[in-house]
């Protein structure tokens, strides 16, 4: 259950995926996207009864999830910039 993600199929919670990093009862939801479905650190947190998590919300895909090719070109010229950074 940890680490999974869902998203809310009712208006009772902000729109958006949330990652589990706590339960039991009720489960700790962190919001990692926003209502665009765009990665954001929100620091939203909501505390969903173990009822509303079955009722109220849907399994939605890890939004981290998958290749990036930009990000991984951007990764490695920072690598490559710290590596000569170093020696100056």
């Amino acid at each position: 259950m940890i680490h999974e993600h869902y998203r809310p199929t009712t208006d009772d919670y902000p729109p958006g995926v949330y990652r589990v990093v706590g339960t039991p009862d009720p489960a700790a939801l962190l919001r990692v996207t926003d209502a665009d479905g765009r990665r954001a650190s929100t620091g939203h947190l909501e505390r969903v009864p173990r009822g509303d998590l079955e009722d109220c919300f849907e399994p939605a895909t890890d939004p981290d999830a998958g290749i990036d090719p930009v990000r991984g070109v951007r990764n490695a010229l920072q690598g490559l910039y710290w590596q000569v950074r170093k020696f100056l």
